[in-house]
């Protein structure tokens, strides 16, 4: 073997990868018992970004002769901790670990997922995932899906599918052309992605055409008609309506029933962006924020969100599996035969990535050894919990709900008497930058409606009402003392 002077002498020597192992898992297991129990750490240890750039730079703790454990200590050390109970930011979760000793296995084996033949394991897991989630939807035989890395990706292979089937034309071998451009229907609380997808298809800004929402922040599908009329004055031609489940900013369900009814009507492919929200698949008692999702044409599910495996991992769905084959239409002869035509082991045929992880096994694990009992759980007691919330922020005359939570997605402000707007702009962007700055906790914020709004994802399995509770002390106290001097 060949050697180095680094304290990884020999790179594939099985007993230095047994050794280090072993010294890795002690390590990871203890920050888990620490950051699980909430143990007091800065849930964000902020550093200027600059300073952690010299702080990691090649040459710095001795360079290659820093031990690998030391390496690795440093790295937790100066990350955000996902798994203490006061992660209550962005939708990225605290990973099953299971799943996480499953990718530890998969990262190894480093087994493709374009053809069957680089990835037999995962594309047979993937199948049986996939049949799960027929059942789970609703979708009679015949449907089928496809995993992608993330759901920005997840999106665009569905929309992109749209795109062929709706347009009256073969617009993925002929180009856009200038008249009738298809258009998109999408919420004002869509996520970002929705948008930039139809950009990245070349359609332009005036093919995003967009539906106002109502006072819980829902697509209004009372205005459909209208609006669809309108883009179509503009020589822009409906083809699908993108709804989501459950919104970014605020976790609120759009009503699926009343847009199938709508896409039905004329003919549109109904896509469901249920990237956060489609966990409640599992439930029995918050499964009706997705009644009429039996509909939709395509769906996009994240595993890495409500169903706690390690980013990126996004299922996609199709009502007619054969759609999902349209979705790309160029020919790559040294991977695909003629004979492997609409094979569904090949799955590079169907998405925009060719190289892929084995995102299959990681979910089919997650399913395998958690199913349906602690996932119910789960979901039921974080979308509990932010109603629990709402209601502490509603005894509580100085704060104020944007709207009831649909979900485990929560905005609040503090909104004492005697400010105007801008004044309490001010004052909850402060709250944010010095509570994660301390790091007491980890929150976010969302713009609506000109308003800034303090946000939660209560999305973090062992985050308790007690925890919910401090934060709101804290909010509270930083907020007369930053409202002095404003």
């Amino acid at each position: 073997m060949i050697k180095t002077k680094s304290k990884i002498p020999t790179p594939f020597n099985p007993e230095d990868f047994r050794k280090e192992g072993h010294i890795l898992v002690d390590r990871l297991s203890d920050y888990l018992h620490d950051a699980l129990s909430g143990k007091e750490m800065a849930v964000l240890p902020w550093s200027d970004p600059d300073r952690l750039v010299d702080f990691f730079s090649f040459d710095s703790a001795g360079g290659e002769e820093e031990s690998l454990d030391a390496f690795i200590k440093r790295i937790i050390d100066n990350s955000i901790h996902i798994y203490h109970p006061h992660y209550i930011g962005h939708q990225v979760t605290s990973p099953l670990p299971a799943t996480v000793l499953v990718q530890f296995c998969t990262t190894l084996l480093n087994n493709g997922a374009a053809i069957y033949e680089m990835g037999p394991v995962n594309m047979a897991m993937e199948r049986n995932v996939i049949k799960r989630f027929e059942s789970l939807i609703g979708y009679s035989t015949g449907c089928d899906g496809i995993f992608t890395h993330g759901g920005t990706a997840g999106n665009l292979t569905a929309m992109l599918a749209a795109r062929q089937v709706k347009t009256d034309y073969n617009i993925w071998e002929d180009g856009v052309k200038g008249i009738n451009r298809p258009g998109y229907m999408i919420s004002e609380q869509a996520h970002y992605s929705i948008g930039r997808n139809v950009k990245i298809m070349g359609l332009g800004e005036e093919s995003i055409v967009k539906v106002p929402v109502d006072s819980h922040f829902r697509m209004r599908t009372d205005l459909l008609e209208e609006i669809k009329t309108a883009a179509e004055n503009k020589g822009i031609r409906i083809i699908s309506v993108v709804a989501s489940s459950c919104s970014t900013a605020t976790g609120s369900y759009d009503d699926l029933e009343a847009i199938a009814d709508f896409c039905a009507k004329y003919d549109l492919w109904m896509h469901v962006d249920g990237a956060h929200g489609m966990g409640v698949l599992f439930s029995e008692k918050y499964k009706d924020r997705i009644k009429g999702i039996e509909r939709a044409d395509s769906v996009v599910i994240d595993f890495h969100k409500m169903l706690l495996v390690p980013a990126l991992n996004t299922l996609v769905m199709f009502r007619n599996g054969e759609r999902s084959f349209e979705t790309f239409a160029q020919k790559a002869s040294y991977l695909f035969q003629k004979s492997q035509k609409n094979v569904w082991y090949n799955s590079a045929t169907r998405t925009i990535e060719c190289t892929k992880s084995a995102l299959g096994i990681i979910a089919y694990a997650a399913m395998k050894y958690y199913g349906n009992g602690y996932y119910r759980h789960y979901i039921d007691s974080r979308y509990d919990l932010a109603v629990t919330f709402a209601l502490m922020v509603k005894s509580d005359s100085k704060l104020r709900l944007a709207a009831e939570p649909e979900s485990n997605i929560i905005c609040f402000r503090f909104a004492s008497e005697g400010y105007n707007d801008l004044a309490l702009n001010q004052i909850n962007s402060e709250i944010r930058s010095r509570i994660i700055k301390e790091g007491s906790f980890y929150i976010v914020q969302a713009e609506l409606s000109g308003k800034i709004w303090l946000r939660l994802t209560i999305i973090n399995p062992v985050t308790s009402e007690d925890d919910l509770k401090t934060l709101l002390i804290r909010i509270s106290e930083l907020g007369a003392e930053i409202g002095k001097n404003v």
